[in-house]
């Protein structure tokens, strides 16, 4: 009898060892894994893409949350990935840009810090691109793709997973994208001739054939998933492990990537929760199709809700799960923004309440395809077929806008218009939604202190001058009178900014004034005298734009002299700008080659070095521009300089 008795005493024991253990499992805490992709759109078959041989994510994504209206903060890796890193919109840091590197106070906490901070073991696999510095933010950085296996024993880990097969290189030149289709079955390879192209490309056998080739990358990124959810299932992680499969933006083709519509903003996102953390599961359903708007600037938040840290008072975002609540929380608008990419500048942002789309351009004289080195037929295959296109007069109506001047305000129905092919702002039936979204873009730029409409260089140099860094500078309303400096960009947007504003005492309001003349087209003796003046500026920043200006008016001797002098500047972000306003403005600048040579030099790197540049940011981008000048003025052909 006792014997029975102490055997229901161990069984007892057992059992009560199981539910402690149990109980236990479901309150340590998960491990976070972040798998993203590089440029692609919502081009899965869990998504409705019939093009799409995706069978890994659409399995996951059957036991998972799918977030079917998820936008990036901006249609471009960088800027996008920062606000991922910070917390932050890229455009509060001053980090906006493609690429930069930007100084941020230690009140800004990235994510992984936060992780690092909490008893998290963090890694990295891949590019940063976070526009600020990276170093001391990780554990573990290497190109493996099971990191976690690196990690001390009973550690949690968040895993910040980049594969990147389906980058706009692979997707537009046959020879990077070699490499990744060797691994691809020919059975599962599209057949171009099927493809479902969208109108806005001219129906052509190239066209079709770099389409199909973007689904087989895709096709490629899934099986790179799928080996990388099997590694965590053979090391016991998936009960525990909450798997965020994303993108960092649109595709990689024009139209999407670097455009501010949908195209270049929608991303896949789908979010595996598992059982031991129901408790996060909205209205106690552990998978669904949520229609709900998500911005990027959540998921930082997102995260560190999952993971039970507290989010810190400088981020954005809010988590889109909430413990313990059926409660999530509910966007009435996504902001989306763009800025200089590469060696081109822009200045675009936009807001999207779920069926209209908003997009206000302050530079609205450059059109989305710029002249210059990214867009230049000889390598990319996509832009190569549009020039071809072009060239032959057989653009459509659609395809044209690729390259003309924008609008200063565009407004999509995307309900009625889901392609964004028609521009309703000028309808008077829209009038009160235009001017409403239009409210909603001002106070948001006013609320995030939008730093993109200082000059890049000002900025730094307003940044540099005060002792701050330039998210510092710009909470400071007498370093940064953001309202002013505002009214006069969407002044000078219309071209009625008055040439007397240049009296005013700061250089962006200046700035501004220079470029209404730019924007408006102003080619009399009141333009002429505005950009000579302005071209004598004590503010290089004003002396380069005026020197844009006389050139683009036919002035260019007074712009050569400008642009001889300003040449010599060896900062950075000047002489990047430098370096494109002189490649905007003079279609022969054989006059200034011996100074183009040496100040393009400058920002090349050694013989031998891994890369042609002194770094792939503002050194590779003014060398850019300066070639591209060489190329205007037939100094150089394609494919001389070895820094494409």
């Amino acid at each position: 009898m006792k014997v029975k008795v102490w055997k229901h005493r161990i069984i007892s024991a057992v059992l009560a060892s199981i539910v402690l253990q149990m109980s236990t499992a479901a309150e340590e805490r998960p491990n976070i894994l972040w798998i993203v992709a590089e440029d692609i759109s919502p081009m899965f078959g869990c998504y409705g893409d019939k093009d799409a041989y995706t069978p890994n994510v659409d399995r996951f994504a059957e036991r998972s949350f799918l977030f079917q209206n998820a936008f990036a903060t901006a249609p471009i890796c960088a800027p996008s990935r920062s606000s991922l890193a910070a917390g932050m919109y890229s455009t509060s840091l001053g980090s906006q840009h493609l690429r930069t590197n930007v100084e941020i106070p230690g009140s800004v906490q990235p994510l992984m810090k936060v992780f690092r901070d909490n008893g998290y073991w963090v890694s990295n696999r891949g590019k940063t691109d976070y526009n600020f510095n990276p170093d001391g933010l990780f554990d573990y950085w290497d190109e493996n793709t099971t990191p976690w296996r690196e990690r001390p024993e009973g550690t949690p880990f968040f895993s910040f997973l980049n594969l990147g097969a389906t980058h706009e290189g692979s997707g537009n030149i046959s020879e990077r994208a070699r490499i990744p289709l060797a691994h691809l079955d020919e059975r599962v390879k599209k057949d171009p001739s099927s493809i479902e192209l969208p109108p806005y490309y001219l129906d052509t056998p190239e066209m079709r054939r770099i389409w199909a080739r973007y689904h087989d990358l895709i096709s490629v990124w899934d099986m790179e998933v799928g080996k990388v959810l099997s590694a965590l299932e053979t090391d016991g992680l998936l009960e525990n492990t909450i798997v965020f499969l994303m993108a960092d933006h649109g595709l990689g083709m024009p139209r999407y990537k670097r455009w501010l519509y949908t195209t270049g903003l929608r991303v896949p996102l789908i979010v595996h929760i598992p059982e031991a953390y129901a408790n996060f599961h909205p209205g106690g359903k552990d998978r669904f199709v949520d229609e709900r708007m998500v911005s990027y600037i959540d998921l930082p938040a997102t995260a560190l809700t999952l993971a039970g840290i507290e989010v810190p008072d400088t981020y954005h975002g809010e988590s889109l799960f909430k413990k313990g609540s059926a409660d999530v929380s509910q966007r009435e608008h996504v902001f989306g923004t763009r800025d200089r990419a590469d060696d081109m500048y822009d200045l675009s942002r936009c807001v999207f309440d779920g069926r209209y789309l908003y997009i206000r351009h302050y530079m609205p004289h450059l059109p989305w395809i710029q002249e210059g080195v990214i867009f230049n037929p000889e390598r990319k295959e996509s832009v190569r077929e549009l020039h071809r296109i072009r060239d032959a007069g057989e653009d459509t109506d659609l395809s044209k806008l690729l390259w003309e001047e924008r609008p200063r305000e565009e407004l999509y129905d995307l309900q009625e218009d889901p392609q964004e092919l028609i521009n309703i702002a000028d309808r008077d039936e829209v009038r009160g939604v235009k001017e409403k979204l239009s409210h909603v873009l001002r106070n948001w730029i006013l609320e995030t202190r939008d730093s993109g409409f200082l000059n890049e260089a000002e900025m730094q140099r307003r940044a540099r001058e005060a002792g701050l860094t330039p998210y510092e500078m710009m909470q400071d309303d007498s370093l940064y009178p953001i309202e002013e400096i505002l009214a006069a960009a969407e002044d000078a947007s219309n071209g009625m900014l008055p040439s007397s504003s240049f009296d005013h005492q700061d250089p962006a309001v200046r700035f501004w004034v220079l470029m209404s003349a730019i924007i408006a087209k102003a080619d009399d003796s009141a333009a002429r005298e505005l950009f000579v003046r302005g071209s004598k500026d004590q503010n290089l920043i004003v002396r380069a734009t005026a020197a844009e200006g006389l050139g683009r008016i036919g002035e260019t001797e007074l712009a050569k002299a400008v642009f001889r002098e300003l040449l010599q500047e060896t900062e950075l972000t000047l002489a990047l700008y430098v370096a494109r306003c002189l490649a905007l403005s003079l279609d022969d600048a054989s006059d200034l080659e011996k100074e183009i040579r040496e100040a393009r030099e400058r920002f090349m790197a050694p013989p031998g070095s891994r890369r042609p540049w002194n770094d792939f940011e503002h050194s590779a981008f003014t060398a850019w521009a300066l070639e591209w000048a060489l190329i205007k003025s037939g100094l150089n052909e394609y494919g001389d300089f070895e820094g494409w």
